[in-house]
Order: structure tokens, then sequence, then C-alpha cells
């Protein structure tokens, strides 16, 4: 599998962090690009479907959760495998560690540097859409 990890230190404490990002169930806190999102409870496990803008619909299965962290999966056509990490860690009095990773594997190793720059962007947009949510710019 290959990884991609961005993150960043903020001066919020974990628990104030992850009440505002850690809901599986509640991405639109602060991912305001999706217009409607559900979840429901089916023999694989919790699914969220986002509904996003172009009427794209994006379907993500809970894979692991923890204090702090969540991981799905979604099936994706460039990709043999695809799971991506939220999670915040303490940092600190009164700071945290905001880490978003995906880890996957393409079908074409040859696309590798370029899915690579995209999950890249990907997450650091994530990333600045969940300071925006906290108030932190």
């Amino acid at each position: 599998m290959h990884e991609v990890t961005v993150g960043e230190d903020v001066a919020l404490d974990a628990e104030a962090v992850w009440a505002v990002i850690g809901d599986f169930s509640g991405i639109r806190k602060w991912a305001t690009l999706v217009e409607a999102e559900s979840t429901e409870e089916t023999p694989e496990g919790k699914v969220r479907t986002l509904n996003m803008p172009g009427g794209r619909t994006v379907k993500e299965l809970l894979a692991d959760a923890g204090p702090h962290f969540y991981t799905y999966t979604l099936d994706r056509p460039d990709m043999k495998a695809y799971f991506s990490t939220v999670a915040v860690k303490a940092a600190g009095d009164g700071a945290s560690h905001i880490e978003l990773t995906v880890r996957f594997m393409p079908n074409e190793e040859s696309q590798l540097t370029e899915i690579s720059e995209q999950l890249g962007k990907f997450c650091r947009g994530n990333l600045k859409a969940m300071k925006r949510a906290l108030g932190l710019i």
C-alpha cells in the first residue's frame, strides 16, 4: 500500500477538534461541498452516502473507528484499494494535531505520482475546511 499523510498542529484541544470533525455521520459540519448526507447500517457495516455537486454520489464504508479516529473505504475505479483516516491527537496544553492519511493501491503503478499528488491536494483541502469549521482561519 502507498500512503499520503497531511497533518497540522492546531491551538485547540483534541476534544474540541473531535467534536467538529470526528462524527462519521456529520461530515457536513466541516465539509461544505457536501450538499446532503445520510448514514445507514448495512450488512457490511455503517455506510455514509454523500451527495456532491453535479449530482455525484459517493458511498463510504466505515472500516474502523476508535477514540479520536475513524477510517473509511470506498470503491474507486482507479484503485485496487483505498482507505482514508481522519485522526486527532493531543499535542500539549490546549493543542492537538489533525492528521489525514490515505492508504491506497492504484490499478496502474504508472499513475502513482499523479494519484499521490491528487490525494495530497484532497487532504490539504479537507484540512483547510476543517480549520475553517474550527474557526482557525
